[in-house]
């Protein structure tokens, strides 16, 4: 053989990075199992959640803001509930059959995240704002003042968790695209 082709072909393997594909088989399988999880997790919690609105718009709503805002609120827990289940499962039936196809339901897995945490942040800063006028209506109007001034309070903390939780799942994307990326 050519010593020229040999040490090309040296260089090739040298500069291709070493990668474990039954440790990343095993990584995609353990991550399929995780999201067919959350998928049912994310569709009960939306689903009990809407249920949640349906019974405090029944039984709990004393006045009109409060039956618009429960209303309103009622199909979004199950829709973006939905919409998180249909793509987890799309995620999950990603066909991964050699190295690329790993790679490449990897990359998907982040994109699906980013994603994710993104439109979620979008939702509970919308039901946040919606909160909080209700609130400032019920306390106005009404003098419902401690209970709603708690549920506003619970809501900012659930809008800082999640985004915080945007923030760092953002701040590593690149990060984590590249090096996926590197193993191509």
């Amino acid at each position: 053989m050519d010593p020229l082709l040999e040490q090309w072909q040296k260089d090739y393997k040298n500069a291709t990075p070493k990668l474990d594909t039954a440790a990343l088989l095993s990584q995609i399988t353990s991550a399929r199992k995780k999201q067919s999880i959350k998928a049912w997790l994310d569709l009960v919690a939306g689903a009990f959640v809407s249920l949640f609105c349906i019974y405090a718009l029944i039984f709990e709503a004393t006045s009109t803001p409060e039956q618009v805002l429960y209303t309103i609120l009622t199909p979004l827990p199950i829709g973006f509930s939905v919409w998180a289940f249909i793509q987890r499962k799309k995620l999950i039936k990603t066909h991964t059959l050699d190295v690329n196809g790993l790679l490449l339901f990897k990359k998907q897995q982040l994109i699906n995240q980013i994603n994710y945490w993104r439109l979620n942040l979008i939702g509970c800063s919308i039901l946040w704002a919606a909160l909080c006028i209700t609130a400032a209506v019920s306390i106005l109007m009404y003098n419902y003042t401690t209970i709603w001034l708690t549920q506003v309070g619970i809501g900012t903390l659930v809008l800082i968790a999640t985004l915080a939780r945007y923030i760092h799942v953002k701040l590593n994307f690149k990060s984590k695209l590249k090096l996926i990326e590197s193993l191509k």
